[in-house]
């Protein structure tokens, strides 16, 4: 199984401010949906109410609390019962926030990042990866924009 961390952040890793996305950046969200559809997302509580409670389309919802269960999506209370949940998936999508993404970085096999050129201010962080690159991963694709650069690593232990 594949199990993929995808977010964007910024040179700061800022990957949220006030429960909101910093930014708006339809090529991202395009990548995102392209990404995610048909496959597992999985997210922490913070993330599915900013949602507005809906699940995303065309994606096997999983959302993870200790406080709430929700009747629209699946409800976990651990990385375990996630992991329990999606063991026959080919894989699956962290799609944050912040604790989710700590969570499962030890777990995760790939990283899909949305590097951001522009500084944001933000109170929500990815947790720091990049001085791993060539230790624990490999990048294993980029293409880079004017706004952003897209790119994907591979645990390589």
């Amino acid at each position: 199984m594949i199990i993929s961390l995808i977010a964007a952040h910024d040179p700061n890793l800022v990957i949220g401010i006030e429960g909101k996305l910093p930014w708006n950046i339809p090529e991202d969200m395009r990548h995102f949906r392209q990404r995610t559809t048909g496959n597992v997302v999985v997210m922490g509580r913070g993330v599915f109410e900013e949602l507005g409670e809906q699940p995303l389309p065309k994606r096997r919802n999983l959302v993870l609390s200790r406080s709430k269960v929700y009747s629209q999506v699946e409800t976990c209370r651990s990385r375990e019962e996630v992991l329990e949940k999606v063991k026959n998936e080919k894989k699956i999508y962290i799609i944050g926030g912040a604790q989710i993404y700590q969570l499962f970085l030890p777990v995760s096999n790939r990283l899909e990042i949305t590097v951001i050129h522009k500084e944001y201010v933000g109170d929500t962080f990815f947790p720091e990866y990049r001085n791993e690159i060539g230790t624990i991963w490999r990048e294993v694709s980029k293409t880079e924009f004017k706004l952003f650069t897209f790119r994907d690593y591979d645990r390589i232990r």
